[in-house]
């Protein structure tokens, strides 16, 4: 059972590195990306977030809830040239009876040339009156 439960973990965050590879800027016009990175000067360069959370509720009648969150918190006039921002969940009721609640929310930073979210949950109920309920949130401003 554990295993299953890194297994589903490990897949959840490693499955994000491709999604950046996939990312990026289309150089349709060169020099109005020239003026965007000049005018940024003095900030971040990039801004990465990544939010990850196990919840598990194995016994009969067991309940387990987990709530997450993560803001990453920017300077009015200042955002970084690229946002990089991963939210991953796995919850599992397993169990006769057993409830898994899981939430969770992240906000960040929008890129000032690009902004790449990528969000992905597991949620499973398993026996007889179980139940699992799962809420992912993946937003940027």
């Amino acid at each position: 059972m554990r295993g299953l439960s890194m297994a589903l973990l490990g897949l959840l965050v490693a499955l994000p590195a491709a999604a950046q590879e996939r990312g990026g800027l289309r150089m349709n016009s060169s020099s109005a990306t020239l003026r965007q990175i000049e005018a940024n000067q003095g900030c971040p360069l990039s801004s990465t977030s990544v939010t990850v959370g196990l919840n598990k509720a194995t016994g009969v009648g067991s309940s387990a809830q987990q709530q997450l969150g993560t803001s990453g918190s920017t300077q009015s006039k200042c955002r970084p040239l690229v946002s990089t921002q991963v939210v991953a969940g796995v919850n599992l009721g397993l169990g006769r009876g057993s409830n898994a609640g899981q939430s969770i929310t992240a906000q960040g930073p929008r890129g000032a040339l690009a902004t790449e979210t990528y969000t992905r949950g597991y949620n499973l109920s398993y026996g007889a009156f179980s139940t699992a309920n799962q809420r992912l949130s993946n937003q940027t401003r």
